[in-house]
């Protein structure tokens, strides 16, 4: 599926002038779903300036819990089905994890014990998703800092079982797959190598905290030269351009040092592909 935007930054709130008096803007925004599907005020002021540009925005959300046993929450549901019917996103996004509870957020994005139960669980909430909405869902690998004694499946097994099993696609974020590799062991080229580029429909690109004896995807600073490298890699065996973002959540610099690093991603991509 080709739905290539080109190269996109996350819509923050300290950039909200910035854009409103901007000649200059990126190709697309992601925004945070959460962040935004019952929010007026200056947020709505600015997704309806984007969307009046067309400027394309996907949200991008935390809340959906593919991983946890719960039900779906209705309420937040009827919240993104209206968001998404008025702002008309080509696709939607959450994050292959477990994040609550019955009552309890944990605030986190916590990795997803692999086994038949789980993956079982996962395919049915996404066929829910597939069903209720009319345009695609994807679901993004995290980062995680440890592995269960209970998993059956390695994480490349499991992300390819999901996309077997259902008709979603992947929101590929190579900083994941780097900071797993240091942390977890594992083959970052061997992952890329294993997955269906073609079910890639979004690559995330952003900066970590490489601590010494860990590395911590914090998104607070510029992409890291290794994690371009990656990016590279993946562009090579694809073969093909796609919608790319640059992720900076925290220590936000101005809008034209985020846009500078989608213009460095732009500029990798159409190296790579002209080769």
């Amino acid at each position: 599926m080709e739905l290539n935007l080109g190269f996109g930054i996350g819509l923050r709130r300290s950039h909200y002038n910035e854009i409103l008096k901007s000649s200059e803007l990126p190709d697309w925004f992601e925004v945070l779903s959460e962040n935004v599907i019952d929010y007026g005020g200056k947020t709505k002021s600015v997704l309806d300036y984007l969307f009046e540009k067309n400027i394309p925005v996907i949200n991008h959300g935390v809340g959906l819990n593919l991983g946890g046993p719960d039900h779906f929450d209705e309420g937040y549901l009827q919240l993104l089905e209206a968001w998404i019917n008025n702002y008309k996103p080509l696709w939607f996004s959450d994050h292959l994890c477990f994040s609550a509870l019955k009552v309890h957020q944990y605030h986190d994005l916590l990795p997803i014990i692999k086994n038949e139960k789980s993956l079982g669980t996962i395919t049915d909430k996404i066929k829910k998703l597939e069903d209720r909405f009319q345009i695609p869902f994807a679901f993004e690998n995290i980062s995680y800092y440890g592995e269960s004694k209970h998993s059956q499946y390695s994480e490349l097994e499991f992300i390819n079982s999901i996309l077997d099993k259902t008709e979603s696609f992947l929101l590929l974020d190579i900083n994941n797959i780097y900071v797993n590799e240091k942390n977890l062991n594992h083959n970052a080229q061997a992952f890329i190598d294993g997955i269906d580029l073609q079910r890639v429909i979004q690559v995330h690109l952003a900066g970590h905290w490489d601590r010494g004896d860990i590395v911590i995807d914090t998104h607070g600073s510029e992409v890291n030269e290794d994690v371009f490298e990656l990016y590279k890699y993946f562009l090579k065996k694809r073969k093909a351009p796609v919608s790319t973002l640059i992720e900076w959540d925290t220590n936000v610099p101005s809008l034209a040092v985020v846009m500078d690093q989608a213009q460095k991603a732009k500029n990798i991509s159409n190296e790579v592909l002209s080769e």
